[in-house]
């Protein structure tokens, strides 16, 4: 019993029958299970076993080729010549043969128990059934024990008989279910000799769906090619283990009879589906289907739950059968039965994409509507197959040439231009031809395509395109020739799109989304560019793409955070559950770069996190530069300048791109907190040169002229700080808002002196502290206690400093707080020396009164152990209440105790 792995209960309890037959009498056991389940080696190891016991065993298989009583003479033969089947003159009375036959079972139980072990039951021959039936219903109380081994549902008479069987008497049903993880490890250690790793053993498991049969043949196949049981030999078990899984396919859809072929060529073709489409695409009645649904889940050539197969490869056995032609003719009669049943536009496609040619009007509509599904749901690479397919099918198609410009400009922006230029010159009729593949762009070409468009856009309402596809050419050229700062400056100053021309159409919410980001760069217009934002969104999920993203985002640059993040969190929903990763990745890099802004540190970090995490598997190291800049500034305010670092190295040098500002700036930031102020300065020169020099003017997007300015005048360049601060001043006067204006004050007020330094930057703090921008505004109050201690007022400085303080800790802002912190120390202000904790910002008395109340005290036991009044302990809860950013006495404890740790000075 040993050897049995896995079925060592099921044959004691068997066993256990024959040995108690006595005293218990005759006993039925059916053993039921699907093919290579294990139940011919189960009624092996039961004879086995019983072969040293004082009983008689017969066995025999239902597969004997003699038609009548073939498989009792397999039963009877090693009784020799006294046990031959009586009546064999009398053919025509079968009773009487019934009735020798019995009285030779009953002479034999007359010594000892009688087990009759018959495999393969289901297959037996008629009259073999009958007698077993007729033998039990005659032994009552005789030591018998009859065990059939059965596949239920392969023939419909059979198992009406042994339904009939289970009421006669005593009865016993062993399911065999597949072997378990540990059992299949146990015969993994055996077949060697080592105990396999457990991805090798479950990878075994899941192919040969626990199956002793499929098993041991996989088995011997992984040994016979000297495969290690480890994770190098996972690839093995899945190619070999579907050898084996479908090389029995054939004979196992035969031995189903009825419609189980039929059936299973259906879903082969079909892909997953229901009953009812199955059906009339067979054009077969419902119950026929289901009932070979049944058996084939029965045999797990189907999956447990739907109508998938269990194995992927099972569904190109099955079509491996039919003739190239016939699985052409059905995939056509497929698609035209999905299509009928109006099943979505990408199902439809899924058949049409195996067609050689459509011949029919409506497919090529097909796949372009499932092409513009698959960019909703952000499977670019799949919407450009199907429209590459409609070209194929129609060169030169016009409209197919703008959607797939459209997915194009999303996926690689350069190649997006042959498929315009060719649109173009059709529409125009020029006769020009490309004579370029829109697999094949080079620089060349990419330059001879913008100089092609630009002289569209210049011919303006003149030209003879038309005025959707004008709108197009822009959009196409921005985000293909970004890197090119000769081509943005033209595009950003000439080409731009104006939000009432744009049609509320699926291209025009692409067309929207890049021109909003193209009027947030120019600087000049919050309100137009907030207008096409807007139209580049749409609630719900209808638009997945870059584009989206981006128009998002300009609405987080253009004063309008709260709407940006809904619009975020919508399209990272909608993304992650659609599995488009880049878009999701994209998604939740904007937003990290939004709550980082607004100094929400710890989801700001984790959106950060997640979004490399995608980036990883599903970008290309570019659009890694996004979320590393981003991640670098949580990290820099958080006080980890190595792993800011370490973010930054991951870029590299930085590209002419939409992430060249952002990363410049973070660049130059790590330099001044290694304090190397100069090279700082000379990044964030370098960064505006290369900008204006582009065409870019928004002052918030990329503020790397206010940083300047704070850096040229610690450096003591005032004069080249006060041009910096009136170009940045200029650019927020045209951008106007909340936030443009604070940074402008910030600038203005840093190369001013005195009263007006004061004033400048008192204003900046008011316009900030409604603002959104959090770190803003605390980097206005620290520099307005800059300005006020570099004029004397270290008592004014100290009020400002220490508010700095406290809201930079609030923010997790442990950067911030440090430099506050130290001018808090210059001017004469006592501080502990600071982690990034709320609760460093209390003064020890403070601390004091906070922690016990937070323990429970009320105000007169605090006042009396304190030794101090009940109003001034009253006084340090506000202050503590204030500091902390809490209202109510319960949300002490948590306040105390959040945040990073502090040591003291």
């Amino acid at each position: 019993m040993a050897d049995l792995v896995g079925r060592k209960a099921e044959c004691e309890n068997l066993v256990r029958l024959a040995e108690t037959s006595r005293d218990a009498g005759a006993h039925l056991a059916l053993v039921r299970g699907a093919r290579g389940i294990g139940k011919t080696g189960l009624l092996a190891e039961v004879r086995r076993v019983l072969g040293s016991h004082d009983v008689t065993v017969l066995s025999a298989t239902g597969r004997a080729q003699v038609a009548e009583y073939g498989s009792v003479r397999e039963l009877l033969e090693p009784l020799g010549p006294a046990a031959a089947l009586p009546g064999t003159g009398q053919s025509d009375d079968h009773y009487a043969v019934l009735c020798g036959l019995h009285r030779i079972a009953v002479t034999l139980m007359a010594d000892r128990p009688l087990v009759i072990l018959l495999d393969d039951a289901n297959a037996c021959d008629g009259r073999t059934l009958r007698w077993i039936d007729f033998l039990l219903r005659r032994s009552g109380e005789l030591p018998l024990v009859v065990v059939l081994a059965w596949r239920p549902g392969v023939v419909e008479q059979a198992d009406l008989v042994f339904a009939d069987m289970v009421d006669i008497g005593p009865t016993t049903v062993v399911d065999l279910a597949p072997l378990s993880t540990p059992d299949v490890v146990t015969l993994l250690g055996r077949a060697f000799g080592r105990d396999p790793d457990p991805v090798f053993a479950e990878a075994c498991g899941l192919i040969t769906g626990g199956k002793p049969w499929w098993l041991t043949r996989l088995l011997t196949s992984l040994c016979a090619r000297d495969v290690a049981p480890d994770e190098s030999g996972v690839e093995h078990v899945r190619e070999l283990g579907r050898q084996v899984v479908t090389g029995c396919l054939p004979d196992l859809l035969d031995e189903q009879g009825g419609h189980a072929h039929e059936v299973a060529r259906a879903i082969a073709v079909l892909g997953p589906a229901d009953v009812r489409t199955v059906g009339r695409f067979l054009h077969l009645p419902e119950p026929f289907v289901t009932s070979a649904v049944d058996a084939l889940r029965r045999e797990e050539v189907l999956a447990a739950q739907g109508l998938a197969f269990r194995h992927e490869d099972i569904a190109g056995a099955v079509l491996s059968a039919l003739s190239p032609g016939r699985v052409v003719e059905l995939r056509h009669r497929a698609a035209t039965l999905l299509n009928d049943e109006g099943r979505s536009a990408e199902e439809v496609a899924g058949q049409l994409m195996w067609l050689p040619a459509l011949p029919e009007v409506w497919m090529c509509c097909a796949l372009r509507e499932a092409a513009a599904a698959a960019v909703r749901r952000g499977a670019l690479d799949t919407a450009e197959r199907y429209l590459t397919r409609v070209l194929d099918q129609e060169p030169g198609h016009p409209a197919t040439l703008l959607e797939l410009a459209d997915v194009l400009v999303m996926m690689e922006p350069a190649a997006a231009l042959p498929s315009l230029v060719e649109v173009v010159d059709q529409m125009t009729d020029t006769g020009a031809k490309t004579g370029f593949s829109r697999r094949s762009v080079t620089d060349t070409w990419s330059e001879a395509a913008f100089d092609r468009l630009a002289t569209i856009l210049d011919e303006g309402e003149n030209s003879e395109i038309d005025g959707e596809l004008l709108l197009r050419v822009p959009t196409v050229l921005l985000t293909a020739r970004v890197g090119k700062r000769a081509s943005t400056a033209q595009l950003l100053t000439h080409y731009r799109v104006p939000a009432q021309r744009v049609p509320n159409t699926a291209s025009g919410r692409l067309i929207s989304g890049v021109a909003a980001q193209a009027e947030m760069l120019a600087g000049e217009s919050v309100q137009a560019t907030v207008d096409l934002a807007r139209l580049g969104l749409v609630p719900g999920s209808a638009v997945h793409a870059g584009p989206a993203v981006a128009a998002a985002a300009v609405l987080g640059l253009s004063g309008e955070p709260a709407e940006a993040k809904a619009a975020l969190d919508r399209l990272i929903t909608t993304s992650g559950a659609d599995g488009a990763l880049d878009v999701h990745a994209l998604a939740l890099s904007t937003r990290a770069g939004l709550l980082d802004n607004a100094g929400d540190l710890a989801e700001a970090h984790a959106d950060a996190r997640t979004a490399l995490e995608v980036f990883e598997r599903a970008a290309t190291p570019v659009e890694v530069a996004l979320p590393c800049a981003t991640m670098a500034s949580i990290l820099l305010k958080q006080g980890y300048l190595a792993e800011a670092e370490e973010q930054l190295d991951r870029v590299g040098e930085p590209w002419f791109g939409w992430a060249y500002g952002p990363v410049m700036i973070m660049k130059a930031a790590v330099r001044r907190a290694r304090g190397d102020l100069t090279g700082a300065v000379d990044l964030l020169l370098e960064c505006g040169r290369q900008l204006t020099s582009a065409g870019i003017h928004n002052p918030v997007w990329a503020p790397w002229w206010l940083d300047a300015v704070c850096l040229l005048v610690r450096l003591g360049q005032r004069g080249e700080a006060v041009e910096l601060a009136e170009f940045g001043a200029e650019r927020a006067r045209r951008w106007d808002t909340l936030e443009a204006r604070g940074l402008s004050l910030m600038a203005s007020g840093m190369v001013a002196t005195g009263v007006a330094a004061a004033e400048l930057l008192g204003a900046a703090v008011a316009e900030l502290s409604g603002s959104s921008a959090r770190p803003l505004h605390v980097r206005s109050v620290r520099l307005l206690g800059e300005s006020r201690l570099s004029d004397g007022d270290a008592k004014g400085a100290r009020e400002h400093l220490r508010t700095a303080v406290t809201l930079a800790i609030r923010l997790g802002d442990r950067q911030a707080a440090a430099e506050a912190r130290d001018l808090l120390v210059l001017a004469g202000g006592r501080m502990p020396r600071l982690g990034a904790r709320p609760a460093d910002a209390l003064s020890g008395r403070e601390r004091r009164v906070a922690e016990r109340a937070a323990a429970g005290a009320t105000n007169r036991e605090i006042a009396e152990e304190l030794f101090v009044t009940v109003r001034t302990v009253e006084s340090h809860l506000s202050n503590v209440y204030r500091k902390l950013g809490v209202e109510l006495r319960a949300d002490l404890p948590a306040a105390l105790d959040s945040g990073l740790c502090a040591t003291t000075a």
